[in-house]
């Protein structure tokens, strides 16, 4: 049996469906999962474990039994601690079906069989009495149900039903109980991220934004990332954190599934509300002397080393409309929840709401559907912009008729206002073509720009001669790519176009450097043993769901991921409109070459496009001053792609790593090889 998985064609610039195993999903599930960052997450695991002491010694001080329930076990990890520590009986529940005989084969290797009863069932499904699946009750829970946005794995729920259904009136829980705080920003980068700006052009007038497209409340969707690596220069503070929202998980306070609280703050400084930050802490234990806090460095309660994670991160939330205020201005921030999801308001009273209800926030600009937030951020990039302009300023005249292959680009709008006789915009996507129609009309461009709701893989020869073409623009950049040099496309559709045309950019480059990243590897290493216990079971089921799901290059933000350039960067491979699509395959080898001693855990790669006689870069800025003692500096806008080692490799100057690229001219596949014996 087989089954059919979409796969990107960067030929053809769209999704195509390719036959796979038929388990392809189950192993891709769990190869993507979070677990094994969870598992090398040590604070994490050694606050479970110290909470859990607590809780079984003061049952054991009570004259009590223990008897501990586990709910989403995972690898047994939690439960197998709470064996150790002597808990009377522990029943560990898990619903995903491969994590569950994971657990088993884990437990049983550890010798903890005959102490632990492994349920392969959701914790709501789990029936109490005798001959059931637990005898009794537990007085004991032990859960690990979170995520970045603390309740969106439907943690109120799980708690809520344990607290009626699976647990006595006396339990300890832990985690006992949870905190959510805010922090009220200005931050032109966090702006960027939710909102089309305006592009201003020396000597001629700017692109401007229309209003319909401005102060859209946005979308519910989470903007997690790692808040870590944002600096204190891309932001400053107009609230001190907040405290918004608590979670008492022990059943001595109602837990509520639909929350309004509402703070009155005073500004501490002058500025615009463009950002909310949110995280969480945890209280692990009943007396608050075990804390867990996700809190950014800046706010962090513990003032220490940071541990670093993944699985939680930050986030960031946007207010339905941006306000200015001044220093000791009293700020209202409206905080809501439901079961699952977070989002929140502010408003001041020269800037009332009309209602006192904030409701969920729903995009009706569309731009939030159309644009992700990364992909606002590459429209909103100045330095970007710039080049642009720059370069297509010697290219643009008067008489210029220009085609634009880019999905959702403002690019076509900077060659107008550079005074391009006629513009023609090829579009694919419905929604993408209201935005840039109402920016058409806005900037009072319809005698120049055009339109066309058509794939760019659809014009021909014949359509461009019509329009007299005589100039081809693009960012590029096309909605379903994932990998940077899926933007392949734009030169496959320049190949069927006349050999005449002018064409920008010229060219993509794709290199490589060796990394040494800090922390990123560990998504993907091995975790053998964890606070003592072997998990060698679960690496197994984790490496061979990757080999049987995963690419061996994963699209990452590494500007998210600090880490270390070990070697030059080295350009793998070129395409221009000179590119053969054919049948053939193209391979070369090439070496990355150290130019430090280090630990390599992973490879980086990036586009280059020649853009005029300018560089855009998708990858490494500036690496002339990235200094082999510095963190590489990403750009922010783009994922890059990244293969990390299984386990890292000490590499001494001058040394060298063979890389291997194969373009497959045909189906536009490029995959990289990596001849690890030969590190």
């Amino acid at each position: 049996m087989s089954t059919f998985v979409s796969q990107f064609n960067p030929l053809l610039g769209k999704n195509e469906w390719v036959i796979q195993d038929e388990n392809y999903d189950y192993h891709q599930e769990i190869a993507r999962s979070a677990y094994a960052d969870m598992l090398h997450d040590t604070e994490r695991n050694q606050k479970y474990y110290a909470a859990l002491k607590k809780a079984i010694k003061k049952k054991r001080d009570q004259n009590e039994p223990v008897n501990v329930l586990d709910i989403g076990t995972g690898t047994g990890l939690l439960s197998m601690m709470a064996a150790t520590i002597g808990a009377d009986s522990i029943t560990a529940c898990e619903a995903f079906t491969p994590m569950a005989e994971c657990a088993r084969k884990v437990i049983q290797k550890n010798g903890f069989h005959d102490k632990i009863h492994l349920i392969p069932k959701r914790s709501t499904e789990i029936t109490i009495g005798v001959g059931k699946d637990m005898p009794q009750k537990a007085n004991i829970l032990v859960t690990e149900v979170f995520d970045t946005e603390l309740i969106g794995e439907g943690a109120l729920g799980t708690y809520s039903h344990a607290l009626k259904n699976l647990l006595e009136p006396d339990c300890l829980v832990v985690p006992h109980s949870a905190s959510i705080f805010v922090q009220i920003a200005q931050s032109a980068l966090g702006r960027s991220w939710n909102e089309l700006q305006p592009i201003l052009i020396d000597d001629a007038p700017s692109v401007e934004v229309p209003p319909e497209l401005q102060n859209c409340a946005g979308a519910l969707t989470l903007h997690d990332l790692q808040l870590n690596q944002i600096s204190l220069s891309d932001f400053h503070s107009i609230s001190e954190p907040q405290k918004v929202f608590d979670f008492d998980f022990s059943g001595k306070k109602e837990l509520l599934f639909n929350e309004k609280v509402v703070n009155k703050i005073e500004a501490k400084s002058n500025g615009s509300i463009d950002v909310i930050f949110m995280w969480w802490n945890l209280k692990m234990d009943v007396d608050g002397e075990i804390l867990l806090s996700c809190a950014p460095y800046w706010a962090h309660p513990e003032g220490c080393e940071i541990q670093w994670r993944d699985h939680w991160m930050q986030a960031i939330y946007y207010p339905f409309q941006y306000i200015t205020v001044k220093e000791s201005e009293q700020i209202t921030l409206t905080s809501c929840h439901d079961e699952y999801s977070l989002w929140f308001d502010v408003t001041t009273d020269k800037n009332p709401k009309h209602s006192d209800d904030i409701d969920r926030p729903v995009c009706t600009c569309g731009v939030h559907h159309t644009y992700g937030r990364t992909r606002l951020g590459m429209i909103n990039d100045t330095e970007r912009n710039q080049i642009y302009i720059k370069e297509l300023k010697k290219v643009i005249t008067k008489n210029t008729h220009c085609l634009s292959i880019s999905d959702g680009s403002l690019l076509p709008f900077i060659a107008a206002r550079l005074g391009a006789y006629k513009v023609y915009v090829l579009e694919p996507h419905e929604s993408a073509c209201h935005i840039l129609q109402s920016f058409v009309e806005y900037n009072h461009l319809d005698d120049i720009i055009t339109i066309i709701k058509k794939a760019p893989i659809d014009i021909t020869p014949e359509e461009c001669d019509s329009m007299q073409i005589d100039l081809v623009i693009g960012e590029p950049y096309f909605q379903p790519s994932i990998l940077p040099w899926h933007n392949l496309h734009f030169w496959y559709v320049l190949s069927k176009l006349p050999v005449s045309l002018k064409y920008i950019p010229q060219s993509m480059k794709i290199y490589a450097v060796a990394m040494e990243f800090k922390d990123l590897s560990k998504i993907r290493s091995p975790v053998n043993f964890c606070e003592g216990f072997c998990l060698e079971e679960f690496d197994e089921l984790i490496e061979d769901s990757s080999i049987r799901a995963d690419q061996n290059v994963e699209a990452e933000p590494l500007w998210e991921y600090p880490g270390y350039a070990l070697s030059e960067s080295v350009e793998m491979i070129s395409f221009d409109v000179s590119t053969v699509f054919s049948d053939t395959n193209i391979r070369y080898q090439k070496f990355l070459v150290l130019k430090r001693d280090g630990r390599c855990n992973g490879i980086a790669f990036w586009v280059e496009y020649k853009f005029g006689e300018s560089i855009i870069s998708t990858g490494m800025k500036m690496p002339e001053s990235n200094s082999s003692e510095e963190f590489v500096t990403w750009d922010r806008h783009t994922r890059q792609g990244v293969h990390l080692l299984k386990s890292p490799i000490s590499v001494s100057c001058g040394s060298e790593i063979p890389v291997a690229i194969t373009f497959n001219s045909k189906s536009g596949q490029i995959i990289m090889d990596f001849e690890k014996s030969s590190y």
